[in-house]
């Protein structure tokens, strides 16, 4: 068995790669934390760490292990900070996860409903992909999750729609094209876009607008979120395709948006754990959800 202190060292080598500096955030010394790290690998029985250029590295055993050790810890600290609560009378605590562009542009003003009608509730607010936070709400690490995917067809756990999504290309406020109204799926195809990856729904659900269209899918970047193609486009770097969300924070920016197709998948929904009632904060949040997605997607 791996100890919360072996855990915590761990997560400080991934985070700054060095023991000395591991030590440091782990609150141990130099020489402990290397003997720490090889009593570690003799007991598991393979090396989680390489040598290189004076620095250590994860070796692909590692790697493997980081995403468990990450969120093993969060659930300790997660019951930690519980725990705490009861102790200085806090009436609760909600844990809110949510795809990162979610998080940036529709999170925020919801959350400020939920903390006006809940002030005393403490938050808790985790980032991830759709199926972490699908995984989040399945194992009770958060009480309301929001994500673009199909909810819907996970039934391990309750979910609700909140909009459709539509597909926006972006594009700097002086591009040749900022003078059209409307822009053509061709055109942006031609041009060679900024996109999501694949991995994402709503740059699989990109993609797949290109083969039905029958047009080349050739991207010049693919980037992991809506917030980077943005920065991209306002540097200059080119047009980007993005969901809803992402058009609402590049509007934010000071980009423009051209509108270039509907899409049926993905859509924006929540989801919670199916066998827990959920807390009056958590509906309070979900209704502020609700009227935040109608009023900027509707």
């Amino acid at each position: 068995m791996i100890s919360r202190r072996e855990l915590t060292l761990l997560r400080a080598m991934y985070q700054h790669g060095t023991v000395t500096a591991a030590a440091v955030a782990a609150g141990m010394t130099q020489p402990a934390a290397s003997a720490l790290l090889r009593d570690m690998e003799v007991r598991l029985g393979f090396s989680l760490f390489s040598r290189e250029h004076r620095r250590l590295h994860l070796t692909s055993q590692g790697r493997a292990l980081i995403p468990d050790v990450l969120n093993a810890l969060a659930g300790i600290e997660a019951v930690d900070r519980m725990a705490g609560d009861i102790r200085q009378g806090a009436q609760a605590r909600l844990v809110v996860g949510a795809v990162a562009i979610a998080a940036s542009s529709l999170l925020p003003a919801a959350l400020a409903e939920m903390r006006r009608a809940h002030p005393s509730v403490a938050l808790t607010v985790r980032a991830g992909t759709a199926l972490e936070i699908i995984e989040m709400a399945v194992d009770h690490r958060i009480d309301l999750g929001i994500l673009i995917g199909s909810p819907e067809a996970d039934d391990r756990v309750a979910s609700q729609v909140l909009a459709p999504l539509s597909l926006y290309a972006v594009l700097p406020r002086d591009h040749p094209w900022g003078r059209r109204k409307n822009l053509s799926l061709k055109m942006v195809a031609d041009a060679g876009p900024i996109v999501l990856g694949t991995a994402l729904p709503a740059g699989l659900a990109t993609r797949q607008a290109f083969e039905t269209a029958g047009l080349p899918y050739r991207p010049i970047i693919e980037v992991g979120q809506s917030s980077a193609a943005c920065a991209l486009v306002a540097e200059g770097l080119g047009v980007a395709i993005v969901e809803s969300l992402g058009a609402h924070y590049a509007r934010r920016q000071g980009l423009a948006l051209r509108h270039l197709l509907n899409v049926e998948e993905p859509a924006l929904g929540l989801v919670w754990p199916r066998d827990r009632a959920m807390s009056a904060a958590a509906q309070s949040l979900r209704t502020g959800l609700i009227t935040q997605a109608a009023s900027r997607l509707g």
